[in-house]
């Protein structure tokens, strides 16, 4: 846990752009259910494991977790009503969060929530600030805002809700009001901002295109980090990724790509090649290779990041798009980059969505329309089932379109025009 804790509450972690402050402020004289037990800091060992150990030990700490709660579970047969497991299933829940077992973590709080709402403070305030934090992880940035402001209502006013409510309108790219909250954390805390504010108010001012300001702001906190918490490697690799994004939108793709290797390095030794965290630093390190001319090596870096996105339990159409829209603008750019490579990933990024109820809507058309795109650049024998995705895109556009949920109609084209093609030849 971090030692810039918001305010002074010793259950409060902020870490930036993508993670939420998870907080149980002390509420004194709370009505709870009389059965002796309280929560408490203490009692939550397995989501204050840092998961710093690579891949591999990473899966095989959170499976030894998940094997003492089981053991708990058939020793306890009244079940969540019981304060000691629910407090063990939301320890573990959080341990699911912060290892990016985000199914796992997804159907103990569905299990645990009524059981929360129901004892009230602070279980509620635990439960609801954590399903928030999976909730931004999952993409799902409006139903964590609908959370945060449930919280609101039932807590009184402390910086990790502030702080929390200004990282969701970060991600819904509503600035102005990100950075608004990010202040009123900073000024519920005295007004001088620590490293934690700096790194927030710096990503806000970022992305307000606030250059001048944002760069020292989180180079000062990247320092900040590295001279006080350098035992911390993914958050000094995540200040890493946030310094890179600014120096890339400034045009400084040389040096972004120079940040963006260092947090590539440190989450390869920390967390593996299968965590979003590792995702977005070679995202992004390809982004800012292909600006510099570097096709080859950004293509690599690209299909590393597309894996991830493909196969993990944070699916979304939006960055599969990205994606895919990226590997097709390297192969205008440069002639001979092996697409073959993102076939595998493309049937899993669309069997990954079909399995969560994700292929119903115009998005996941336009993810279908870029793999199909994709798949017929990739070579002759993959003309067949470029054609068949792209008719199945080709459908869903259509009715998002005809739905009026947005105009449509470039991509009905483009989509429409390379299946003409595909079935003349």
């Amino acid at each position: 846990m971090g030692k810039a804790a918001a305010g002074s509450d010793p259950m409060v972690q902020a870490r930036g752009r993508g993670k939420l402050a998870p907080a149980r402020p002390a509420f004194g004289g709370a009505e709870l259910p009389d059965d002796g037990h309280e929560l408490r800091k203490e009692d939550f060992i397995w989501s204050e494991y840092a998961f710093n150990d690579g891949e591999k030990a990473n899966r095989r700490t959170l499976r030894g977790f998940k094997r003492e709660f089981r053991r708990m579970r058939h020793e306890t047969p009244e079940g969540i009503r019981n304060p000691k497991l629910l407090t063990a299933a939301l320890d573990l829940a959080l341990a699911c969060v912060k290892a990016y077992d985000l199914d796992s973590a997804d159907k103990i709080y569905r299990r645990v929530l009524a059981e929360c709402r129901r004892r009230g403070l602070p279980w509620d305030v635990k439960c609801l600030q954590d399903l928030a934090t999976l909730r931004c992880k999952q993409h799902r940035q409006a139903d964590a805002a609908d959370l945060l402001e449930e919280l609101a209502t039932k807590a009184p006013p402390h910086p990790a809700t502030f702080i929390n409510l200004g990282t969701v309108y970060n991600q819904m790219r509503q600035y102005d009001k990100a950075e608004a909250w990010f202040l009123q954390a900073v000024n519920l805390k005295g007004g001088e901002p620590g490293r934690e504010d700096l790194w927030n108010l710096g990503i806000a001012k970022k992305n307000q295109k606030q250059y001048d300001e944002a760069l020292p702001m989180l180079e000062q906190a990247l320092q900040e980090f590295q001279e006080h918490e350098p035992d911390h490697p993914v958050t000094i690799a995540k200040l890493h990724s946030s310094v890179s994004g600014c120096l890339f939108d400034m045009g400084r793709a040389e040096d972004a790509a120079t940040h963006y290797r260092e947090a590539r390095d440190l989450y390869l030794e920390s967390i593996g090649t299968m965590s979003p965290l590792f995702c977005s630093a070679a995202e992004g390190l390809a982004k800012a290779l292909q600006a510099m001319g570097q096709f080859g090596e950004a293509f690599e870096m690209l299909v590393g990041a597309f894996a991830v996105h493909a196969q993990g339990d944070a699916v979304h159409p939006t960055p599969l798009f990205e994606s895919l829209d990226m590997a097709l603008e390297m192969a205008m750019q440069k002639s001979g980059l092996p697409l073959e490579q993102l076939v595998p990933l493309i049937d899993a990024a669309v069997e990954n969505l079909d399995r969560r109820g994700l292929v119903e809507d115009g998005n996941a058309g336009l993810v279908m329309s870029r793999g199909g795109e994709v798949l017929s650049r990739a070579g002759d024998v993959y003309r067949g089932r470029a054609a068949k995705l792209l008719a199945r895109g080709v459908q869903l556009i259509s009715g998002s379109h005809d739905a009026g949920e947005a105009d449509l109609s470039h991509e009905i084209w483009r989509a429409e025009a390379l299946l003409r093609g595909l079935e003349e030849t």
